[in-house]
């Protein structure tokens, strides 16, 4: 006679229970993650595409605008390690609350920015706070399993591309209101991401060391990864696109000025047009592409559609040839830089990949910081086409070094 079971359905429901609002807490916080990174890049988008208008209201030449954009990156190279080891070491939570309350007060600082360099405080102080990249990805490796880990991560990424759309779209709508304005709204997004990471983001039950593996403190790491003959292509590749593209982005809105005359709201609406083409091929093309032709062809393609759109940016007032050229650049951006970081990523040992990717990330913030100030500089002592030659000529050198790329496969 088998043993009644009365309680079995029971049991099983009190099992099953916690285990789904784990799973449920687990969603809860992976959007608002999404939400952190997502306001991170809403931020940014806000303010490039009118930072140059507002800069020379207050008198800053074309170099000191290269210069000002370039202290936003300098402060996130500075920050991204130091925030992603600090939150291994006190925790998640208390790094991402910090670093929210750091970027809203950026944002304030230039709602009520009066001279250049209250400016430069601002985008300093938001740099720091934005920089808190490096957490989101080690919170995700925290409440995912190695399983779902690649879709958390995914989620990240998708946050990061819908920030940079519609940071610029919103600021088209807002920039009527006052240049000074879109501070107060970036900072109010701040605010409520703040509020709700305050009272609704757990800190993880476990916590691993993503951050510090990602950004070691080891010199040596560093060099023998630059060193190393595999990587070092890829890394160089990674700096190089990046630096071509700062200096299109550090000093389009000074040449549509000039060349086209636009007003704010239209290099608001520009720069959503670059971001929507960059999301659509990152989104919805660059997985098909990358099984069909693998990552080499892709990122030589890239590097070659860059160069196009770079060339033919400055050489018209012909507003078709502007939209082409913007076509060129984002394709082309949205192809080479993801396939650039999964070569990199199958380059790189098993054991190795977090700090190999951190190293990536690092040399492409350098390119940020130097794109604006040799593009700015470029742009007012050799002429408002100049960086735009010299970051096609950059993306000629990554397209050839795309040739000596190794299999990813091997």
């Amino acid at each position: 006679m088998q043993p009644a079971q009365p309680n079995q359905a029971n049991t099983e429901s009190v099992e099953t229970k916690p285990e789904g609002n784990e799973k449920k807490k687990g969603r809860a916080a992976l959007l608002l993650i999404f939400f952190t990174v997502f306001i991170d890049l809403v931020g940014f988008g806000l303010i490039i595409p009118v930072l140059p208008t507002y800069a020379q209201q207050m008198h800053a030449s074309e170099w000191e605008v290269g210069c000002l954009i370039a202290c936003y990156s300098v402060m996130q190279f500075l920050f991204t390690p130091f925030w992603g080891r600090l939150s291994d070491k006190v925790g998640r939570r208390p790094i991402l609350l910090i670093s929210l309350a750091a970027s809203a007060l950026g944002y304030l600082l230039w709602g009520f920015s009066s001279s250049l360099w209250m400016l430069f405080l601002a985008r300093a102080v938001a740099g720091a706070g934005n920089a808190n990249i490096a957490v989101a990805q080690a919170y995700v490796s925290d409440v995912t399993t190695a399983e779902n880990r690649a879709k958390g991560m995914g989620l990240v990424g998708a946050a990061f591309g819908l920030g940079f759309v519609l940071g610029p779209a919103i600021g088209g709508f807002c920039v009527g209101m006052g240049l000074q304005t879109i501070g107060f709204i970036a900072a109010g997004l701040s605010l409520l991401d703040l509020v709700l990471t305050f009272f609704m983001l757990p800190e993880p039950p476990t916590r691993s060391n993503a951050a510090s593996e990602r950004f070691t403190k080891d010199k040596n790491f560093y060099l023998n990864t630059v060193k190393d003959p595999k990587l070092s292509t890829s890394l160089l590749i990674f700096f190089i696109s990046t630096f071509a593209f700062a200096n299109m982005e550090a000093t389009i809105v000074m040449l549509t000025h000039k060349q086209f005359h636009f007003t704010a709201e239209q290099n608001s609406w520009m720069f959503t047009y670059i971001g929507l083409l960059i999301v659509f091929v990152q989104g919805g093309m660059i997985h098909r592409l990358t099984k069909k032709y693998g990552e080499k062809k892709l990122i030589g393609i890239g590097s070659i559609m860059v160069a196009i759109g770079l060339i033919l940016t400055p050489i018209t007032a012909n507003l078709w040839v502007l939209g082409a050229a913007l076509f060129f650049l984002a394709i082309g951006s949205g192809l080479n830089n993801p396939a650039n970081q999964s070569m990199l990523s199958k380059l790189a040992p098993a054991e190795r990949t977090g700090g190999v990717l951190g190293v990536g990330q690092s040399l492409s913030t350098l390119g940020r910081i130097a794109g604006p100030v040799v593009g700015g500089f470029a742009f007012q002592y050799l002429g408002m086409s100049s960086p735009y030659y010299i970051g096609a000529v950059a993306m000629v050198v990554a397209f050839i070094l795309s040739l000596k790329l190794p299999d990813a496969a091997a």
